[in-house]
């Protein structure tokens, strides 16, 4: 048997038995998942931070010297840069933004913490060191496959041996369990869509499966089309259900923090970043559940949302992606988390859904902002379907987003905190990850230093 198909056959029985073990076994799963992430990933999370800073710092000084000058294969890039922004975007972290806008800065505030303090915790979790990884990923496999013509870096970086394909195997299991927090993330608020305009309770089960079949109906139209067009609208309705709610709500305030906490947020940046709570257990549980937590996360998509970077990024040069895929979108979130954290609290509101339906009432937002949540889910799951496709073998697109679909359903059927439980899953899931992109990474390095030597690599 092809080893491509003993990959998929490996994953989806790891994906089976996380489905089975959830569903029979809910109460111990949430258990030892709780105890994995305090104890491995509460005294060893800077595993996590501390490679994803040291690469922030790179890539920020690479990019304003002769080395942003590197392309990316020849000729022009396939994109137009606006499509291809809007296609990093939603893929990168579109629905995770609109989810978390509103409800992290007013976690941290209930916490105990000031609003400023609250605010630069959410840059921390979700600006440079969240984009960095998608950068670094995306970099490495772009060189890879257009400058020194390796068709499949994530195998024959690492020897195509055994080593390899268990990579292989954690990397695409960990991207379905990824979008099956996103399946979570989009059927949670379309359900109360659906309650508060039709008076309608539709099950998650059955509201995740059509969403499966949007997805799937995306992935047979092509990247060109599907994954293009709707990146390009959900650009221009996340554009305006942030210039709505800027508006509508505190300008000036929203403006003025901005202002302030950016330089703040840069200055303080390295001591956020490399914070490892030493010497206060109270801190490590809070860096465990918050900053750890959603860096191990980001490991989880890294892969993914690197090799759909790299699918979409030829003729680029380095100094466009690390302005495309780590400036840019890490101001963009600052701002996001500015202005609906602060709109928010204002409104007095615990989520997005309550926030638009309090400054508009009209519904014309609250409908913007369901459609908007819709294209930015089926972007993600398109995006994900091919890339496990493009990790195991052709044509397995439409089987990835049903063992992402499967899996989600299988999670929310826990009576628990769903976003917590697959946050926590994700998290564990990451461990194997991120030595997998740590070796994927160290053999990059190893393979481009020969090469050179040799004098044999492709032209910059």
């Amino acid at each position: 048997m092809n080893k491509n198909y003993l990959t998929s056959v490996s994953s989806i029985v790891v994906i089976v038995a996380l489905i089975a073990i959830t569903a029979i076994f809910p109460v111990q799963f949430e258990h030892y998942l709780n105890i994995i992430k305090q104890s491995v990933i509460g005294n060893f999370g800077f595993i996590f931070t501390y490679p994803a800073f040291l690469a922030a710092i790179f890539f920020i000084g690479a990019c304003f010297t002769p080395l942003g000058k590197i392309k990316f294969g020849s000729g022009d890039p396939e994109f137009k840069t606006v499509s291809w922004l809007g296609m990093l975007f939603a893929t990168g972290m579109g629905i995770a933004l609109v989810t978390w806008g509103v409800t992290e800065p007013q976690m941290h505030v209930a916490a105990g913490m000031s609003v400023n303090e609250a605010m630069l915790n959410a840059y921390n979790h979700w600006a440079l060191l969240a984009w960095v990884g998608y950068l670094a990923v995306g970099v490495m496999f772009s060189y890879a496959i257009y400058n020194m013509g390796i068709e499949k870096p994530a195998e024959e970086l690492l020897g195509n041996g055994f080593l390899s394909k268990l990579n292989l195997v954690s990397l695409v299991v960990s991207t379905v369990i990824g979008l099956a927090l996103t399946f979570s993330y989009a059927s949670t608020p379309i359900q109360s869509s659906l309650i508060g305009w039709f008076g309608v309770e539709i099950n998650k089960a059955v509201i995740i499966g059509v969403l499966a079949l949007f997805a799937i109906a995306s992935s047979t139209s092509g990247l060109n089309r599907g994954i293009k067009w709707l990146s390009n609208y959900n650009s221009v309705f996340a554009l305006i259900l942030l210039f709505a709610t800027f508006v509508l709500t505190q300008p000036l305030e929203i403006l003025s923090t901005l202002g302030r906490l950016l330089p703040e947020y840069l200055v303080r940046f390295p001591a956020m970043a490399t914070d490892i709570g030493l010497g206060d257990p109270e801190r490590k549980a809070w860096l465990a559940d918050w900053l750890y937590a959603f860096e191990a996360s980001w490991y989880g998509w890294f892969i993914f949302t690197g090799v759909f970077i790299a699918r979409i990024s030829k003729g680029r040069t380095l100094r466009q992606m690390v302005l495309g895929i780590l400036i840019a979108p890490s101001l963009i979130s600052c701002l996001w988390f500015t202005t609906f954290g602060l709109a928010g609290m204002s409104e007095n509101v615990e989520d997005v859904f309550a926030l638009v339906a309090q400054i508009d009432s009209t519904g014309i937002l609250s409908i913007v902002l369901t459609v908007n949540i819709l294209l930015f889910f089926v972007t993600s799951a398109d995006s994900a379907g091919l890339v496990c496709e493009m990790l195991t073998v052709n044509g397995s697109r439409v089987l990835w987003i049903v063992a992402m679909a499967g899996l989600a359903i299988s999670i929310n059927l826990l009576s628990s905190d769903i976003y917590k439980v697959i946050l926590t899953l994700i998290s564990v899931a990451a461990i194997p990850v991120a030595f997998g992109v740590f070796a994927l990474g160290t053999a990059f390095i190893l393979r481009v230093l020969r090469t050179r030597k040799s004098g044999i690599i492709m032209a910059d």
